[in-house]
């Protein structure tokens, strides 16, 4: 052989470079380097997540986690396991009849065990350190969520390397989108999820990168972790079908290259095995699980995961087959993505017949209830509540996925379609940003590094300029996200402050206390839904409806009792038959003392007054009279014409609830109509004004007058056509003068309603006792006086 052909020849042959490994001890370093960051970042979060207790004292947080700890104390009364048990067995019949009047709750059947069962398993360990149930509970979900920092710098490890982990794991300390609902005293599903889901993930990848055979192990342990989640969370039906969204897609890729005769670039039995695995997971703890049964396998989102499964498990088949018979899978496959198509479309559209509710209305946000649209974190995202939560990390979660595309490395294609949908769902509802966190949060870690990475193997000035522009924005979207996640932190507790913006105030524990000791121990109290579970637990007292809203007709029935006419005493009395006679009634209305002020040309004949300006702050029943009413059944036109219609006057506004304006010496003032609304007379009326304690102290003792001032609320109320609008702001209007009209029905409450609680110190909680058998004369009186 000639010299230059041997020459052409070693050209032609690849060199092969062989990396040298890294020594032991560097390695032993770095990860000392990178444990001596994740530690601080751990103790940091829990610090942070701990602010509420540490500010405000040892309160659960919020509504729903109340049900959760009285579900945990009946648990414990069995033991750790068997209360689970029991809580599997259906409770064995257990019937709670201080929920729901007059049927009860068996809520082991309407929820799922696993946060009171953790809150159990709480307990269990910290009562050797002196803390009791409920300090335990409260301790839970600040412990669960900062535990996701190391969580997600596992799963940013195993996703791109130790930097993107460690990127992660910063991001996860104080990001909002695990803040909002992970300090101390959440005691709910959200913050136990993301820990436990996040881990479900890692995993999930960790069976896929892994080229061992302790692959199969991490499958096993990802099905666990996910199959969890379902005793969890309800939204574990996100991941639930999310994991077979992402096998289709890969294995439609696949077998789109098949019908084009184009080689395969990877195997899938991994892929394939361990999403089986997981689903599998899903529907053993869905199946044992009371709330959810066998039914739910092929029903609703289940029997789209499941749909998803026989999918994913023939086009295996059919892509195993593929290299054996090549000439009769090609035409077979041709045939079966057009029939997927056609199959899939009917199997999801049977299966949205028996969706309802939130998950309904996440999906299709026109198709939410009435209840659903009430509730605020139902409500669709601002471009605001975004900037709080994914900041300006929006190129490096597009450069994820761009990657994603083009690498066709499956973990970063699971992270990026993660991200793609749970954005989705984020925007359509605003709760659901605790789920875009869980991919969101890694996606944006391994665009940086990788991106970072792209521009300095230019090993150019240009390439260090972009690093550092790169490294500013993550700063800055790092320092955007501390503001709000540290707002969230300090808030109080809702039992301490149940409006907006959060104020401080012992009404709620004053007025629940009050009920539990003043009322007799069957006393049935009514209440918007919002507030059942403080009755029935702190209050201890039977409420008719609760924040579970299992009962809709239960709660329009109590919608249409609060906007009935209070003097149409035959109906009121029809109205609280059908709810089977509660004794007492329970309202919450906050309100702001706005004087003295100079009353001297407003023709009320005073010189000085105090204002009150209900729904300043904002947050009780006034605000919410519009979905009580919505509820019950009236429409928006009915709704805008008869109880909330705004009367504009030049540039000004006057709203709920207001008819006949006049102008007085130029200045406006309202005769309300609303005296013949239940609500609005049992709370804007001189009984509860006088009884107030703040009132007392600031304008009744001195000598000044009280009048409510319609105006100033700060809340987005619907109008009939869809649109909102918001509510101005005019203090030096006077548009009402409760008080001051020589009226019977606008200075008292109806007759048949006696006021017997006006909270401490705001006077924002109130309750009346319903005397009946004044409500039956008067009713059988209006009906022999009517022709």
């Amino acid at each position: 052989m000639s010299k230059a052909k041997a020459v052409s020849k070693a050209r032609m042959e690849p060199v092969t470079r062989t990396i040298p490994s890294i020594p032991l001890d560097v390695r032993a370093t770095q990860w000392l380097a990178f444990l001596s960051a994740l530690v601080p970042f751990t103790l940091l979060a829990y610090y942070v997540r701990l602010y509420p207790v540490l500010i405000y004292g040892w309160y659960i947080n919020e509504f729903d986690p109340y049900i959760r700890l009285f579900m945990a104390e009946q648990m414990l009364k069995y033991g750790t396991i068997k209360g689970l048990l029991w809580w599997l067995h259906k409770g064995y019949g257990a019937l709670f009849t201080h929920f729901w009047y007059p049927w009860g709750a068996n809520w082991t059947t309407i929820l799922s065990p696993g946060v009171s069962w953790l809150g159990v398993l709480a307990y269990k360990v910290l009562s050797h350190f002196g803390f009791d149930l409920l300090q335990s509970v409260i301790l839970l979900p600040a412990i669960a969520n900062a535990a996701v920092v190391p969580a997600m710098f596992y799963l940013g490890y195993r996703l791109g390397g130790k930097y993107v982990g460690i990127l992660a794991a910063l991001w996860s300390v104080f990001t909002t989108m695990f803040l909002q609902r992970g300090t101390a005293g959440w005691f709910a599903a959200e913050p136990i999820f993301q820990f436990i889901a996040t881990l479900g993930i890692a995993f999930y990848i960790e069976s896929l990168v892994r080229k061992d055979n302790y692959w199969i192990l991490f499958a096993i342990i990802s099905a666990i972790f996910n199959g969890i989640t379902t005793w969890v969370w309800g939204s574990y039906v996100f991941l639930w079908n999310f994991y077979g969204l992402f096998t289709i897609i890969v294995l439609l890729y696949l077998l789109i290259r098949i019908a084009r005769r184009q080689n395969l670039p990877f195997t899938i039995d991994k892929l394939v095995i361990t999403y089986v695995l997981t689903d599998l997971g899903f529907s053993a703890f869905v199946a044992i699980t009371p709330r959810y049964g066998f039914h739910t396998l092929i029903s609703g989102m289940g029997g789209v995961a499941n749909a998803a499964l026989l999918f994913s498990i023939i086009a295996y088949a059919l892509i195993k087959l593929y290299p054996r018979y090549p000439r009769i899978m090609v035409p077979v496959v041709r045939y079966f993505l057009v029939a997927i198509v056609v199959l899939v479309a009917v199997v999801i559209g049977l299966s949205f017949t028996s969706i309802g509710g939130k998950f309904l209305g996440a999906i299709a946000p026109l198709a939410r209830s009435a209840i659903v649209q009430s509730v605020a974190e139902h409500s669709p995202s601002t471009l605001q509540q975004s900037m709080y939560n994914v900041s300006i990390t929006i190129p490096f979660v597009i450069y994820t996925i761009l990657l994603s595309i083009m690498s066709l490395s499956l973990p970063a294609v699971l992270i990026g379609l993660g991200s793609l949908a749970a954005a989705y769902f984020a925007s359509s509802e605003v709760w659901l940003f605790m789920l875009l966190g869980l991919f969101w949060v890694p996606a944006a870690a391994y665009g940086f590094v990788k991106l970072t990475e792209l521009v300095l193997n230019r090993r150019a000035l240009i390439g260090i300029s972009l690093a550092a522009l790169f490294s500013v924005i993550l700063a800055i979207a790092l320092v955007i996200n501390i503001q709000p996640a540290l707002s969230m932190s300090i808030m109080p507790q809702q039992i301490v402050s149940t409006v907006s913006p959060p104020y401080p105030t012992p009404d709620w524990l004053d007025a629940l206390q009050w009920l539990s000791y003043n009322t007799p121990p069957n006393a049935t109290v009514l209440s918007w839904w919002d507030y059942g579970y403080w009755i029935s637990i702190i209050g201890n007292r039977t409420s008719l409806a609760d924040n579970s809203t299992v009962n809709s007709t239960q709660i329009a029935l109590i919608g249409r009792f609060f906007m009935s006419n209070p003097y149409n005493y035959t109906g009121v009395l029809e109205d609280l038959n059908k709810l089977h006679d509660p004794q007492y009634i329970l309202i919450f209305e906050p309100y702001y003392i706005y004087g003295p002020v100079n009353a001297t040309n407003t023709g009320l004949g005073s010189s000085s007054m105090c204002i009150l300006i209900p729904e300043y702050p904002a947050g009780g029943d006034f605000a919410k009279s519009y979905w009580m009413a919505s509820i019950a059944g009236y429409s928006s036109s009915y709704i805008g014409n008869t109880f909330i219609e705004p009367v504009k006057l030049g540039s000004s506004y006057i709203y709920l609830p207001y008819s006949n304006i006049t102008v007085v010496n130029n200045t406006l003032e309202g005769y309300s109509a609303a005296y013949n609304v239940t609500l609005y007379d049992l709370m804007f009326n001189s009984e509860v004004s006088s009884a107030s304690y703040s009132v007392w102290l600031t304008c009744t003792m001195n000598g000044i007058p009280t009048y409510w001032i319609f105006e100033s609320i700060p809340t987005v109320i619907p109008t009939t056509s869809g649109s909102s609008y918001t509510i101005k702001l005019m203090y030096q209007s006077i548009l009402s003068n409760y008080a001051g009209i020589p009226s019977p029905l606008l200075s008292s409450p109806p007759p048949w309603a006696q006021l017997v609680y006006v909270s401490r110190p705001y006077g924002w909680v109130i309750i009346y006792k319903v005397n009946y058998a004044l409500l039956e004369a008067l009713a059988h009186n209006q009906t022999l006086s009517t022709p």
